[in-house]
């Protein structure tokens, strides 16, 4: 059921879903891109994937500070008892500097078939963990960005571990599906990030997470948090919250997931375990019976009414990020849909789904399909740029700002039109 809830959020989201690259244990140098904003290091199969990681914990400590790096497919990580995806930064503990510290942009692509069990002996032999942290990312740098990724699969461990980081980490439009469980005393557990100061903007959690103290739907421990959902069932011994065990600022978020809790908890809420003194809790919002006993942070709401046009509106707080959810994707929920991806419609042909970001625009912009040109027309139609080569970075910084439409030509021979604000 959640794979098919991932299918379609992605296609609310204008994700494009394209052929797949399975593991297969080995792995191969980035072979394109220079790591600049402009040139990113392109990460083209699961190999390549397995060999950014091998550079990182064997070889070089923190090479990756200020370089960008974009996925081009979907990857399958075939991950099993015998099969275990070593973490990004999972660096010996004498040597836990080599943490990622660059920009993770997942283009839109899913990486699935995770399965890391921390504590298990085939990793202790290998010493290749951090004491603290698990995750796909074990932990991030002060610099590290993660962006419109969607991860799936199963994460284990005593450690503070979450679907994505363990620690810290900027993260934007990620949906995460990784059901976490971890056993530690002090371990905190989340879908997106466990611990540190993680930033969090327009996620998601699906998966199920369960740990001990410090427990959330989104973050375990801290952060700060805009437009996140939980739909996940989220399980702890204390500090547990359907979007944060316990998090600084929240805003602009709802939980319809159960939050399950030890009878003798003192921290426990639908929306967040413990708030912090001068932290916050804004337009917030989670199901009624989602939870037997709740904080005061939060606004009980009917299923009824989280499923209205009311309800979206209210989430939008003057934003545009929240849409209704017509094709019942997130059971009527209201789904991330009017994202800077700039997707204005549902595209039958997955082949033919063309994603344009960030909009709006000042210098480039990124576009994620299959496109073979791509012309440009202010409001008057006048075509204002023609591109048939780099078509997946184009810059805008030389047009006057206002409004242009972008013309695609597929490569299946079919026009994809979108819409660009330029600043």
């Amino acid at each position: 059921m959640k794979k098919v809830l991932y299918i379609m959020l992605f296609l609310v989201l204008g994700m494009s879903l394209t052929a797949q690259s399975v593991w297969d244990g080995n792995r191969e140098a980035i072979r394109s891109g220079s790591g600049t904003e402009a040139d990113p290091y392109l990460i083209e199969n699961a190999q390549q994937l397995a060999w950014l990681v091998y550079s990182i914990n064997w070889d070089y400590s923190r090479w990756t500070e200020g370089k960008h790096f974009l996925l081009t497919t979907d990857i399958d990580l075939n991950g099993s008892t015998d099969n275990q995806w070593i973490p990004i930064g999972a660096g010996p503990s004498a040597e836990s500097q080599k943490y990622f510290d660059g920009v993770f942009d997942g283009g839109f692509h899913s990486i699935t078939g995770i399965y890391i069990d921390a504590d298990n002996a085939i990793n202790d032999n290998n010493s290749m963990w951090v004491s603290t942290y698990a995750g796909f990312f074990t932990q991030l740098g002060t610099n590290a960005v993660v962006k419109n990724l969607y991860l799936e699969g199963s994460i284990t461990s005593d450690r503070k571990v979450a679907g994505f980081s363990g620690y810290n980490g900027v993260f934007e439009y990620c949906i995460s599906n990784v059901n976490v469980e971890t056993g530690g005393s002090q371990s905190a557990s989340a879908g997106i990030a466990a611990y540190g100061s993680p930033i969090v903007t327009n996620c998601a959690n699906l998966g199920d997470i369960t740990g001990k103290n410090g427990v959330g739907g989104i973050v375990g421990m801290n952060g700060v948090l805009e437009n996140c959902y939980n739909v996940g069932t989220v399980k702890g011994e204390n500090m547990v919250g359907g979007i944060a065990g316990r998090g600084y600022n929240l805003k602009n978020c709802y939980n319809v997931g159960d939050v399950l809790y030890n009878e003798n908890a003192t921290y426990k809420g639908a929306i967040i375990g413990n708030k912090p003194s001068g932290g916050s809790v804004t337009n917030c919002h989670y199901l009624e019976g989602c939870i037997n006993e709740t904080n005061e942070y939060g606004e009980p709401q009917t299923a009824d009414f989280m499923r209205s046009e009311e309800f979206v509106n209210l989430l939008n707080n003057e934003t545009n990020v929240w849409v209704i959810d017509e094709d019942n994707s997130n059971d009527g929920y209201p789904v991330l849909g009017n994202t800077p991806f700039g997707v204005e419609e549902i595209l039958t042909d997955f082949q033919d789904v063309v994603v344009v970001y960030p909009n709006p625009v000042v210098d480039y912009v990124c576009v994620a399909g299959d496109v073979v040109s791509c012309e440009v027309y202010d409001l008057v139609g006048k075509c204002v740029k023609t591109i048939s080569t780099n078509i997946n970075k184009i810059a805008v910084s030389d047009l006057p700002s206002g409004i242009y439409m972008m013309r695609f030509l597929t490569k299946n021979g079919n026009v994809v039109t979108k819409k660009i604000i330029k600043k």
